[in-house]
């Protein structure tokens, strides 16, 4: 782990210390997260996001994110459970696009993972 914290890129050192610095900070915890992602770091991008809706439990993008992550995984589950979530918080914020774009994931989750919409209770979105 050493090597790889000494070539980790500007950016992420950057985020790194404004967590350190704002732990309870949800906003920071997501762009980290978000620049993990990008650098294919899937596991700490997941914490970091996870992280973010412990403070922001309404945030749409942690959960498109993390759905995204997930069916990368093959946790077709987790996958769903974060794709729903997104889609309909996106609905809450009259974001059509993204809803639209997470309806879609959605589909194609479904699909994959070979699951029925019935087969995922709705209730199981209140956790």
């Amino acid at each position: 782990m050493g090597l790889r914290k000494f070539f980790e890129s500007k950016e992420i050192k950057e985020l790194k210390a404004r967590v350190e610095s704002r732990p309870g900070d949800p906003a920071a915890h997501f762009n980290l997260g978000a620049e993990y992602e990008k650098a294919g770091r899937a596991e700490e991008a997941i914490c970091e996001f996870e992280e973010t809706l412990k403070g922001n439990a309404n945030s749409a993008e942690a959960h498109y994110n993390l759905a995204i992550l997930y069916e990368s995984m093959n946790k077709g589950d987790k996958a769903i459970f974060h794709i729903l979530k997104a889609g309909n918080l996106f609905g809450n914020k009259n974001d059509q696009v993204n809803k639209v774009e997470a309806r879609g994931l959605l589909r194609k989750y479904y699909r994959k993972f070979n699951v029925k919409p019935e087969d995922f209770p709705k209730n199981d979105l209140d956790k």
